[in-house]
């Protein structure tokens, strides 16, 4: 197997500073590693002060369980008597099923317990740190505790155990990048709901709320407090979205030429996917009945690669209408054939249209491969890599793009409680590409011409930790064509 890698490389003043930043951030965290708490293992690093919201603060006073009481939070359909189109984008999306995704609970259960089983305190601490991103309200308020494997305490009725409307808007600040340093200050209850910050303060008062405005919500820094994420003792990197982002060709240091997460990820709408490779149109409207009528609405849809969990078919084809337009995959071949002699073909995959790597997230887990056939010209298979399985197993030779962690004694783990260092990553980063070249042997009937054809998949997860999480109740996983290209060559 032979590959080659390319990438746009710009931005290495900034790379240097950003890497300077992280070791001072992981300095500090091992520093203070013995007593593991929010506190001290979050945020991972803090901008410097060139490139960082007004209200990203440095006192590291994040908010911490216990601060909030569950009554001073709206429910979402509470907010959704004034912001009603906004609301219905949400309802079914991945943020308001942060909590109740199955296969979320499932896996946070499982890595709980075998952190638990492992006596590894750092294990222990990660494996319990997960709810601070996907039910920040249930952490804060601590309606849901981890230590018994607690993972849903809310009531079936109840909207406020992910991420939704009035956590997002009760951030008044963020105490830096990674492993969710929010700051939050909510209302008293219902009839006072307090102030809601966000990306505009212009509004005309309507006696519901205050409203003040938020640089921290027009960038990607919102974004990037639970979008990145560090081991809470050892500093592994196990997700990296925001840094991804950050060292990108699409973060230009310029805020009227740099494209935010939110101009892909809250421009999009059914049939407008909002990628780099496509248009990302403003959305005009009213934000509420009473509010102006605006140039741009963000959409909260907030879509990502995820076609498998939500109930709403709406987000689930946007999902895949955003992997879609994220992709190019190119095949070169040799003009001519000769039987018995080594025939070689290289595939291109190009990330055109995703601000960040391909694919990102929990890489360990998603799975993003190239399936390459060779036919006769009689349509018969001559060659055939990454092939799935009845049951769902990808052919194990197949090009795959992910992170694959180790833990400390070198064993693979999709466990991140468990990880202590990352073993390799061959994902594809914003605007680069990789080649994969494909060697075989033709028989003689190949001679008549073939016909090569490259596709890109993508599945949320393998279908074997599905099947080990969720058992009897496991669905099928869909796979997703991201892109795909077709090659003849005659003899």
């Amino acid at each position: 197997m032979e590959k080659t890698i390319c990438v746009k490389v710009s931005h290495r003043r900034k790379r240097v500073v950003l890497v300077l930043i992280i070791l001072l951030g992981f300095w500090c965290q091992q520093a203070c590693a013995d007593t593991l708490t929010p506190q001290n293992w979050s945020p991972t690093w803090v901008n410097p002060a060139w490139d960082r919201p007004a209200n990203m603060v440095l006192d590291r006073q994040i908010s911490v369980p216990g601060d909030i009481e569950l009554t001073q939070i709206l429910d979402p359909v509470t907010c959704s008597g004034c912001h009603s189109d906004i609301y219905n984008q949400w309802q079914g999306s991945m943020h308001g099923l942060a909590q109740q995704d199955p296969v979320y609970q499932a896996a946070a259960k499982l890595f709980l317990a075998e952190a638990q089983a492992s006596g590894d305190t750092g294990a222990i601490e990660e494996a319990r740190s997960c709810v601070r991103c996907h039910t920040p309200v249930g952490h804060l308020s601590k309606t849901i505790e981890t230590s018994d494997g607690n993972f849903n305490s809310f009531s079936a009725d109840d909207q406020r155990d992910g991420i939704f409307c009035d956590f997002c808007h009760t951030v008044k600040a963020s105490a830096g990048i990674g492993n969710a340093p929010f700051i939050v200050d909510p209302g008293k209850n219902n009839p006072t709901p307090g102030t809601k910050w966000g990306p505009r303060g212009d509004a005309p008062p309507t006696g519901t709320h205050d409203r003040e405005f938020s640089e921290l919500h027009t960038r990607s820094e919102m974004c990037g407090m639970c979008h990145d994420v560090t081991h809470t003792l050892n500093g592994t990197p196990l997700e990296r979205t925001y840094t991804e982002w950050r060292e990108s060709p699409y973060n230009t240091g310029d805020p009227s030429t740099t494209v935010y997460c939110q101009d892909c990820h809250m421009r999009q709408k059914p049939g407008v996917p909002a990628t780099g490779s496509t248009a990302r149109p403003d959305n005009p409207g009213q934000s509420s009945p009473a509010g102006p009528e605006r140039p741009h609405i963000y959409v909260h849809y907030v879509v990502g690669g995820n076609a498998a969990v939500s109930s709403n078919e709406t987000i689930k084809q946007m999902a895949v209408e955003r992997l879609q337009n994220c992709a190019e995959v190119e095949i070169e071949a040799p003009d001519s054939l000769e039987a018995f002699t080594a025939t070689s073909i290289k595939v291109r995959v190009t990330n055109t249209g995703a601000g960040h790597y391909l694919p990102t997230g929990l890489s360990e887990v998603r799975q993003m491969w190239l399936h390459v056939i060779v036919e006769s010209s009689r349509g018969e298979i001559l060659f055939e890599s990454g092939r799935v399985d009845t049951e769902g197993t990808i052919d194990p030779n197949a090009r795959m793009y992910n992170i694959v962690l180790a833990d400390k004694n070198g064993n693979h783990t999709a466990n991140v409680a468990l990880a202590d260092h990352v073993e390799s990553d061959n994902r594809i980063p914003p605007k680069g590409c990789t080649t994969e070249t494909f060697t075989m042997g033709l028989p003689v009937k190949a001679l008549r011409g073939i016909t090569i054809t490259a596709t890109l998949k993508y599945r949320s997860a393998s279908q074997s930790l599905i099947n080990t999480l969720l058992e009897g109740a496991a669905p099928t996983l869909p796979i997703i064509d991201m892109a795909s290209a077709t090659k003849s060559v005659q003899r």
